[in-house]
């Protein structure tokens, strides 16, 4: 996609709006999916589960195909106004070969998704030339956490208020101080890699980019890391935006080790960096609307978007 390429924002949405609920990647679990319908339904959404949403197969929810098509019928219906992803997991690479951009073009709407999700996400911008959100999932996130501040700003934006604009973080650390202005862009750490030398590969040039993971040990990371400098993809960027690294080494080494590679990595950038900021996987996680125009304060620790990504 070219970078002057303008992406279509999707529509608000509403107090009563119908919001789907699919698996585009990994099994569901039935708790947490009930738990985060109900949380969902508090926000005052109906949500509207896709067909396969509680199937299985394998490390799967369901075959591609039946994972795909939940999907589709989600952006062909036109009473549902957003679509909500339940968890990510692994498999939305196999499901994106399946999907119709043309038809997502021609019936744009809010989508929401972290962890795999990031694949789709990009695909979503890249291909479909459409506003995509990395935020909190029904079940992977609203069924297992709390999460009251995520709640609030999830809602605020999606609806387009004001309020769900301005992220501040007071536990993020500035790596690299300054103010910087650009196009979100990013997700998942191990996804980013995995969009390499594909159609949907990741694209950073003059964006703000965030990179969060999960599970993963500091060397895994670095690696990673690694992989995007030596792809090109932290040269021309305007800031970096790291998120917690959940579980990503030992609570005793995890800062020293984190904060040492990062150091390594990013040694040769001059641009902002903030770490620690919550963008995936925490106990709290923003809502960010992929392809936006925002501000990066690092000494500030805060986020200012210039819209919400919908209309």
């Amino acid at each position: 996609m070219a970078e002057s390429k303008k992406l279509i924002r999707p529509g608000k949405l509403k107090k009563g709006d119908v919001v789907g609920v699919v698996a585009p990647a990994g099994p569901v679990d039935p708790e947490h999916l009930e738990k985060g319908l109900k949380v969902i339904e508090r926000m005052s959404f109906v949500p509207l589960l896709g067909r396969h949403v509680s199937a299985r197969t394998g490390f799967l929810a369901g075959s591609d195909e039946n994972r795909a098509q939940d999907l589709m019928d989600m952006f062909v219906n036109p009473d549902v106004k957003a679509i909500f992803c339940a968890r990510g997991g692994y498999g939305v690479n196999r499901v994106i070969p399946l999907l119709n951009p043309g038809v997502i073009r021609k019936n744009p709407k809010i989508i929401v998704g972290a962890s795999d999700i990031t694949l789709l996400l990009l695909y979503l911008q890249q291909k479909c030339s459409l506003v995509a959100f990395h935020g909190p999932m029904v079940a992977g996130n609203f069924g297992r956490h709390a999460m009251k501040k995520t709640k609030k700003q999830f809602q605020n934006l999606l609806m387009g208020e004001a309020d769900g604009k301005k992220l501040l973080s007071p536990q993020a650390k500035v790596l690299r101080p300054g103010v910087a202005e650009g196009k979100l862009a990013g997700g998942c750490l191990t996804l980013l890699c995995r969009s390499l030398g594909t159609p949907y590969e990741i694209e950073t040039r003059n964006k703000l980019l965030l990179i969060e993971d999960v599970n993963e040990p500091p060397y895994k990371i670095d690696g990673m890391l690694w992989q995007l400098k030596a792809a090109g993809k932290f040269r021309n960027i305007k800031g970096i935006i790291l998120g917690e690294m959940v579980n990503c080494g030992s609570p005793k080494e995890k800062k020293k080790s984190l904060e040492a590679i990062y150091k390594d990595v990013f040694d040769a950038c001059s641009v902002p960096i903030l770490h620690n900021f919550p963008v995936g996987h925490g106990k709290e996680m923003w809502t960010f609307p992929i392809g936006v125009d925002a501000t990066l304060d690092a000494d500030a620790k805060s986020l200012q978007l210039k819209n919400c990504g919908v209309v």
